[in-house]
C-alpha cells in the first residue's frame, strides 16, 4: 500500500514502517521472516522480548525480519473487502511471501488473533495442509501449546535468543520440498517442540491417559541463555511513530526470580536467576538513551529490589539522570525490600506514586502463597514512601486464593483503611493521601504450585467483589478489579489440552477476536464453542488430582513437577520456603538441566 492511502486508516503509524531505527534490509538471497505479534501495534511495540529478537534477527547477514501486528478493524475491512493480504511494515511485502511466520505469544488470549492473521495472510489454517511458510511460536504462552497444535508448525519454549539462531541454520540446510523433514531436523534444537512428533491418548473421563512420543524425543526441554551480560541487547531499538502501552526505554536488570510466589508463573519457567553487572547496564542505559532520544528509561525484571547490587545501580541511575535530563523507573518492587535511597531517586523524578504487590492481606493466607512478608514490613515501607512525599500508594491483591475464606476477603478492605490512617500520619504534602487496589481473581497457571488448583466460581467472585466495594467508600481509595469472564476463558485456555483447537476454531468462526480486550471479548461465542463440541470449560478450570497427567508434562521449564508438589504440601500447610539467594538450595530442579548461577556464586 502507498502511504498516501495508508493515512486514511485509524492509527495509520501502525502501518508506516519507517520508525527510527527501523531496518530495511533487501530480500533477495536472504531468509525471510515475518516477525509477528498478534496484538496491535500499541502493545507489541511495548514488548522488549520481541525488540530483542527483531533486531537479533536482522543483524543476521543472511536474514531479513520484519514486523506485523494485529489490524485495526478499519484495516481489517479494507484487506478482507479489496482481498489484499495481511502485509509487514517494513516493506509492505504479503506476510505469506516469508519462508517463516512467527508467532511471540504473550497470552493465551491472542489465540484468536493468531487464526485471524493467518486467514488475512491468506495462509492455510491447519499445519497439516500447509508445506509453506512454515509457522511457529513461542513466547509465555508456548509453555502450554497443546491448543493450537492443529494450526502451529512447531513450538519454542525459553527465550528465544539461541533457539531463532538454530532454526535459522536448519533452514540453511533444508532443500524447502519436504515440511516432515526440516521438523524432524528442527526437533533437535534445544527447546524446539513439534506437536506432530507426540500422541496424545485420552481416558474415559476426558482426561490425558498417555502422552505417546513418536519420534526420538521424549520431552522437550526449554532452552536459557547462560549469561545474559554476553547475550544478545539492541542498542537502537525502533522508536514508535505514535503512543504506545510503554512507550520508554526498556533495560533488563535481570532475568528469573527465586522467590518462589506459590501462584507465580514467570517466577518457576524463568529460573535460573541471571544478573547484568553493573557497567553492563550504565553502558547499555547510555547507548540506548543517545540511539533513541527517550525521556524515560526502565530497569525491568521480575523483582527489581533484588538485585544484588541495588546501591550500585541506583548511583549509576542518579548520574545518568542528570547527565541526559531523562527519569529512570525501577518498577516490581518488594515491599520487604524497600531502601530509601531508592525511594528519594524515584520522588527527585517527580513521581509520587508507588505500587507494591501484597496479594493476601492476612499473614495466614500469605504463607499459604509463599509471599514471605509480614504487617511490620507493610506499615514500615508506608511510612517510609509518604514520608519520602509520595502521595498515593498502590497495592496488588488477589482473591479466590487456595483456601482463601471470607475473613481474608474483608481483611484486604481492613488493611486498606488501615494503611491509609497510618500514612495519614507522616504526611508531609499538601496534596491528599489515597490508596488505591488493583484486585484480579487467582488463575491457576501451567507451571506452578498451585496448577492444580480451581478457579473460583464467578459468582462467588462477584460476591467478594461486592464485599470489598461495601466496605471501601471515600474517594481516599481506588478500587479496581480485573475482568472476571475473561480471566475464566484464560484460565481454560491455559491448562487446556489438544481438544480446545476445535473450540478455538469454533470461537475464531464465530467472530472471536482481540479477546484480550474487554471492548472486544465475547464470553457468549467462547460458551457457544465450548458447547458446541461437547466441551465444559469447568472441565479446565475446576480442581485437577494431582495424580493426573497435565497436557504440558512432556514440556519441561526446569522445575520439577516432583518440587511443586513438595511445595503444594507445605502450602496447605501454612509452611513458606525461603529464597535460595538467602539460605540452601530448594532443590527446585533447575540444576538439574542448567549451571545455576545462584550456586555458583555461594560456592
Amino acid at each position: 500500500m502507498k502511504i498516501s492511502e495508508i493515512v486514511k486508516f485509524q492509527k495509520p503509524y501502525a502501518y508506516f514502517g519507517n520508525e527510527l531505527n527501523s531496518i530495511h534490509k533487501k530480500h533477495k538471497g536472504k531468509i525471510k521472516i515475518a516477525f509477528v505479534y498478534p496484538d496491535l501495534y500499541d502493545i507489541g511495540m511495548s514488548s522488549l522480548g520481541y525488540k530483542i529478537l527483531y533486531h537479533m534477527l536482522n543483524d543476521m547477514e543472511d536474514v531479513v525480519a520484519e514486523r506485523a501486528f494485529s489490524p485495526l478493524e478499519d484495516m481489517e475491512k479494507y484487506l478482507r473487502d479489496t482481498g489484499t493480504p495481511l502485509f509487514t511494515l517494513e516493506s509492505h511485502t504479503p506476510v505469506n511471501e516469508f519462508d517463516i511466520v512467527a508467532f511471540s505469544v504473550q497470552t493465551v488470549l491472542d489465540y484468536t488473533n493468531i487464526l485471524n492473521i493467518l486467514e488475512l495472510s491468506k495462509i492455510p489454517l491447519y499445519s497439516e495442509k500447509r508445506e509453506y511458510p512454515l509457522v511457529f511460536m513461542g513466547g509465555t504462552a508456548a509453555y502450554n501449546p497443546e491448543p493450537m497444535f492443529k494450526f502451529i508448525d512447531f513450538f519454542a519454549l525459553g527465550e528465544g535468543e539461541y533457539e531463532l539462531r538454530g532454526i535459522i541454520e536448519k533452514f540453511k540446510i533444508w532443500n524447502k520440498k519436504n515440511k516432515k523433514e526440516f521438523l524432524n531436523e528442527v526437533s533437535k534444537v534445544r527447546g524446539i517442540y513439534v506437536p506432530s512428533h507426540f500422541d496424545v491418548e485420552y481416558g474415559k473421563d476426558g482426561r490425558i491417559k498417555k502422552i505417546i512420543p513418536l519420534h526420538n524425543e521424549m520431552y522437550v526441554i526449554k532452552d536459557v541463555v547462560p549469561d545474559i551480560n554476553k547475550s544478545y541487547s539492541p542498542l537502537k531499538p525502533v522508536v514508535p511513530f505514535g503512543r504506545v502501552a510503554m512507550d520508554k526505554a526498556n533495560v533488563e536488570l535481570f532475568r528469573g526470580c527465586t522467590r518462589g510466589c506459590r501462584f507465580c508463573q514467570a517466577g518457576m519457567v524463568y529460573r535460573p536467576v541471571r544478573e547484568k553487572s553493573v557497567e553492563r547496564l550504565k553502558y547499555e542505559m547510555e547507548e540506548i538513551l543517545k540511539n533513541t532520544g527517550y525521556e524515560e528509561i526502565t530497569l525491568l525484571s521480575l523483582s527489581s529490589s533484588d538485585y544484588s547490587h541495588l546501591d550500585e545501580i541506583i548511583d549509576v541511575a542518579e548520574e545518568i539522570s542528570r547527565k541526559y535530563h531523562v527519569s529512570i523507573s525501577v518498577p516490581s518492587l518488594r515491599i520487604d525490600k524497600f531502601p530509601e535511597k531508592l525511594g528519594r531517586m524515584i520522588v527527585s523524578q517527580r513521581v509520587h506514586t508507588i505500587t507494591f504487590a501484597i496479594e493476601a492481606a492476612t499473614e495466614r493466607l500469605r504463607n499459604v502463597i509463599n509471599k514471605t512478608i509480614n504487617e511490620k514490613d507493610i506499615f514500615d515501607t508506608v511510612k517510609k514512601a509518604v514520608s519520602l512525599g509520595f502521595h498515593t500508594m498502590k497495592f496488588y491483591f488477589m482473591i479466590g486464593l487456595p483456601t482463601e475464606t471470607d475473613e481474608d476477603v474483608e481483611a484486604i478492605a481492613d488493611l486498606a483503611k488501615r494503611i491509609y490512617a497510618y500514612g495519614q500520619k507522616f504526611r508531609t504534602f499538601r496534596k491528599p493521601f489515597s490508596v488505591h487496589l488493583s484486585i484480579n481473581p487467582f488463575m491457576p497457571q501451567p507451571n506452578t504450585v498451585f496448577q492444580w488448583e480451581k478457579f473460583e466460581n464467578l459468582d462467588d467472585l462477584y460476591r467478594k467483589k461486592k464485599m470489598i466495594l461495601d466496605k471501601l467508600r471515600g474517594r481516599q481509595f481506588k478500587v479496581d478489579f480485573g475482568f472476571f469472564d475473561m480471566n475464566y476463558l484464560e484460565v481454560a485456555l491455559g491448562r487446556g489440552d489438544r481438544k480446545l483447537s476445535n473450540v478455538i476454531e469454533t470461537a475464531f468462526r464465530k467472530g472471536a477476536k482481540m479477546d484480550g480486550w474487554v471492548e472486544h471479548f465475547k464470553l457468549d461465542l467462547w460458551l457457544e464453542a465450548f458447547e458446541e463440541n461437547g466441551i465444559s470449560p469447568s472441565f479446565y478450570t475446576s480442581e485437577i488430582p494431582t495424580d493426573a497427567i497435565l497436557p504440558w508434562d512432556h514440556l519441561l521449564c526446569g522445575v520439577s513437577k516432583r518440587y511443586l508438589l513438595f511445595e503444594r504440601n507445605k502450602a496447605f500447610q501454612g509452611k513458606t520456603t525461603n529464597d535460595c539467594r538467602n539460605g540452601i538450595c530448594n532443590g527446585c530442579g533447575i540444576t538439574d538441566f542448567f549451571v545455576c548461577p545462584v550456586l555458583q556464586r555461594k560456592n
